[in-house]
């Protein structure tokens, strides 16, 4: 089933304003909107951008190379955003002008994985890194207020962490182990397909203690790589992996975990035909602020699959080309983001979407809402 969609274009000049002129600021409003990673066709730059609640461009911070994820510090005026793995940079910056604040770089031995996430209370960063040398997976830890000093790392349960999400209680992670070991000597090599285990790890963020972890328990699903992730309202968690077989890639790709009923990994409903068209990667993973629907993008598939909350039940899909970026939208909605410039919004209910399409602009794999 796809979605019918209604499309505008934003006007010229809001999008020179946005694109053309380095460090420029526009008027931000109210703190909402999303953070979205970029590429900028026209002056050859990779960036972080700050995207309006109308679906126009704010601002623009250029990067030293491609970012991957965002987020967002609770209470305060910042934002992050971390290099594609193997990363060797962390920009913060403020939300409200787009300024970069701090520069991280990783600590002896490490590389960055793609993701942070902030506590509650704004003052602890923890970060997805690689002990390369060993393969390890471990969480890095950073004081946010001596500066984003990094003051510890545990271990991550596995091996290639990569999205990590705070869970409903405020002090577990639920950390996604990609089960993929790299090594920065070999860029985006992949070292290990033929041994990797994924795993979804539940740690203290405090003590650094694992209280849960599930794995798949068939061999043909431990090629599935846990990638992304999103904390459902009911404090279940979704997942979407990325096939590592190419063996036709009919295998489902998104699960739900309940720790409370501890039933494993639970695939959700997707129709035949479906499954071939994910071509075997999901990209994103979001949920709505009610619970009400589920969405993962596929941009390999060119679609984003929606999936109706508690049930999982399938609902429908639209066709997005190089569709990945997600998160939360108003009205139960979800909005997503194209490879191809296009931001839009899809309400509950298999409403038709409205977007914005921002020429010369190639949005990356991940968007983040600002409250």
């Amino acid at each position: 089933m796809t979605m019918n969609r209604r499309t505008f274009n934003t006007s010229l000049i809001a999008l020179g304003l946005g694109m053309m002129l380095p460090g420029h600021v526009r008027a931000a409003g109210a703190k909402s909107g999303f953070l979205s990673t970029g590429y900028d066709q026209l002056q050859t730059r990779h960036l972080v951008s700050r995207i309006g609640p109308d679906l126009d461009i704010i601002w623009d911070l250029p990067l030293p190379a491609r970012g991957h994820g965002t987020a967002v510090r609770p209470g305060n005026d910042e934002g992050l955003v971390v290099a594609r793995r193997p990363g060797e940079f962390a920009i913060i910056f403020g939300l409200s002008d787009g300024k970069e604040r701090f520069h991280l770089t990783p600590a002896p031995g490490r590389h960055f994985y793609g993701h942070g996430v902030y506590s509650l209370d704004g003052k602890t960063l923890w970060m997805t890194e690689n002990a390369f040398e060993s393969g390890v997976g471990v969480i890095g830890v950073y004081d946010v207020e001596m500066g984003y000093k990094r003051i510890a790392e545990f271990s991550s349960g596995g091996i290639g962490p990569h999205q990590h999400l705070l869970m409903n209680d405020g002090k577990t992670l639920a950390v996604a182990n990609g089960g993929i070991r790299t090594h920065p000597d070999k860029g985006r090599e992949k070292l290990n397909i033929g041994t990797m285990r994924p795993s979804l790890a539940f740690i203290d963020g405090l003590s650094g203690k694992i209280t849960g972890q599930v794995y798949f328990d068939d061999l043909r699903q431990q090629k599935l790589s846990i990638r992304h992730m999103a904390v459902l309202p009911d404090g279940r968690v979704a997942v979407g992996c990325q096939d590592q077989e190419d063996d036709g890639r009919t295998l489902p790709l998104v699960y739900i975990h309940d720790r409370k009923s501890n039933n494993g990994l639970q695939p959700v409903e997707v129709p035949e035909d479906m499954l071939e068209r994910f071509n075997g990667y999901c990209g994103s993973v979001a949920c709505d602020t009610e619970g009400y629907t589920l969405a993962v993008s596929s941009p390999r598939g060119g679609l984003v699959g929606f999936w109706a909350l508690p049930t999982g039940a399938w609902e429908g899909h639209i066709e997005l080309a190089d569709g990945c970026g997600l998160a939360p939208g108003p009205e139960h909605g979800i909005v997503a983001s194209s490879g191809t410039g296009v931001v839009g919004r899809w309400s509950a209910g298999l409403a038709p979407a409205e977007t914005a399409e921002h020429a010369f602009r190639r949005w990356d794999n991940h968007m983040t809402a600002i409250d």
